[in-house]
């Protein structure tokens, strides 16, 4: 018996050193299996000059023509990984989430001050606390609290475009921007408020990061230089940016708090999560460390809510002076459902299938985040043959994936009849959300918000206005070509079309 025993030992113990030899030996093959194809690198700098510094979803997708779907470029030492199809992107991204949930290190988020916004956080325990607390006020069965205030935003829309149909890019941001603020901190603002200037002067730098992205590739003791010496000017305006990103978190925060103590208590997010903390003054470290935890939360989704929202609008007012036919369409089912006595409803949604397939074509058309945010891969991967290293850079190329003619034929054309089967929508076709939005542990927690908000706007302007191109010094229609700026947030340079009431004259934008 004791033979027999021993023998089963040896054996167990002779299984475990093979498999740890095994193991080595897949782990140093990995090491040995090459980097997914890419452009020739020059010496030292590598792909530097490859990176596309305008439209890089363009630039990346032509790449990924020549080289695939998975494609890899070296930049000083930094490996960037490029995914150009869905299939890659779910293998990678959402099936291995864990493995591609960190972000990279980005010198320009800590200049700038962005380093408190979670969307830039690196995966741990740091990311999980402020996501979880974001999470509990925005997942789908908390949305329907924000009705109200998504009725006052669509109100003032529709309001300031009755009133001055010129000043749609000014209607459309103070709108969203009451929604938010209001669904978060309980702020009741005027349009030219004082707080607002501020505030979008730090959403305006966030394209200062994709602006500057070479920066990444350049030693971080770039930070660290005088910015009165010569030649440095981009690092005095980053000094500028940084007091304004501040405001962001602290200045909406500390108006909640003070309404908080004056009685003066809105129904808001932050409201709630100020009532809570109340309850742990006996413990001041936690509550403090809580505190920390819901400001940048709801810093994070004031920052994250107001742009991608104005830049998925911008397009659908665009689409909709391109796409007449389209825009008759969605109207004669609005007419039908609704009638002319009242404003669209949440509650309608559900028999408004043309609308809601507009709505994912206009998230498809020119994705508001066309390269997303990029990650970073936390260890080791394998992916067909390639090898993809600890700490390479992943971007997901959403542009090019939703512009896959295999996947939306016609791509170039707004067609919402793509997401449409039997008078319904096909579960069949992608939705464009599953991508656009984020995937895997990244996906974006405000997605249900930003889908509430933008059919509430869509619905209501679409019900109660006509949009059509804008008109020369003839009178005679200007169409617009649809071209999204470069920015991590890209928004149509021109946008320019004309609003008017189904009823009235037209007024030109």
């Amino acid at each position: 018996m004791e033979i027999l025993l021993g023998l089963l030992v040896s054996l167990v113990l002779t299984s475990a050193v093979l498999l740890v030899h095994l193991y080595k030996a897949i782990r140093a093959g990995n090491k040995r299996l090459p980097l997914p194809p890419g452009p020739p690198g020059l010496p030292i700098v590598g792909n530097l000059f490859d990176i596309p510094r305008t439209t890089p979803w363009i630039g990346y997708r032509d790449m990924s023509k020549k080289y695939g779907s998975l494609m890899c470029l070296r930049a000083l030492g930094r490996t960037v990984i490029v995914i150009g199809d869905a299939r890659t992107a779910v293998d990678l991204l959402e099936k291995r989430s864990v493995t591609y949930a960190d972000r990279p290190v980005l010198n320009v988020v800590r200049l700038t001050g962005w380093d408190w916004n979670f969307v830039f956080a690196r995966y741990g325990q740091r990311w999980r606390e402020r996501r979880r607390m974001f999470w509990q006020y925005f997942r789908p069965d908390a949305v329907c609290n924000y009705r109200e205030r998504q009725r006052d935003g669509v109100q003032r829309l529709l309001s300031g475009l009755l009133a001055s149909p010129q000043k749609l890019s000014e209607h459309l941001r103070f709108s969203l921007t009451a929604i938010v603020l209001g669904s978060i901190y309980g702020m009741e603002i005027a349009e030219e408020d004082p707080h607002i200037a501020t505030f979008e002067k730090g959403l305006e730098s966030i394209e200062f990061l994709i602006s500057s992205s070479l920066l990444e590739y350049v030693p971080a003791i770039v930070g660290r230089v005088p910015a009165w010496l010569p030649g440095t000017g981009v690092l005095r305006r980053v000094a500028e940016i940084r007091e304004a990103v501040s405001s962001i978190r602290n200045t909406p925060w500390g108006y909640s708090k003070d309404a908080s103590r004056t009685g003066d208590r809105q129904h808001c997010i932050a409201h709630s999560i100020i009532e809570r903390l109340s309850h742990a003054e006996d413990e001041v470290n936690l509550a403090h460390a809580q505190e920390d935890i819901a400001k940048d939360a709801a810093g994070t989704a004031y920052a994250a809510a107001v742009d991608t929202q104005f830049a998925t609008l911008q397009r659908f007012f665009v689409a909709m002076s391109l796409y007449p036919d389209v825009q008759r369409k969605a109207q004669a089912e609005l007419e039908q459902v609704i009638g002319q006595n009242r404003m669209p409803e949440a509650e309608d949604r559900d028999r408004l299938p043309y609308v809601n397939a507009l709505i994912k074509e206009t998230l498809r058309w020119y994705p508001a985040l066309p390269t997303g945010v990029a990650r970073s891969a936390l260890t080791d991967d394998e992916y067909n043959g390639y090898r993809i290293p600890k700490g390479a850079t992943v971007i997901l190329n959403a542009w090019a994936i939703m512009h896959d003619d295999k996947v939306y034929p016609d791509p170039e054309r707004f067609s919402p009849e793509r997401f449409l089967k039997d008078g319904a929508v096909d579960p069949e076709v992608m939705d464009p959300a599953s991508l656009v939005f984020g995937i895997g542990r990244r996906i974006c927690p405000g997605r249900y918000f930003a889908d509430t908000t933008m059919f509430a706007l869509i619905a209501s302007v679409l019900h109660s206005f006509e949009i059509s191109p804008r008109l020369d010094d003839d009178g005679r229609p200007v169409a617009t070509r649809p071209h999204a700026a470069t920015g991590i947030i890209s928004r149509f340079e021109d946008w320019h079309c004309t609003v008017k009431p189904r009823s009235s004259l037209e007024t030109e934008i």
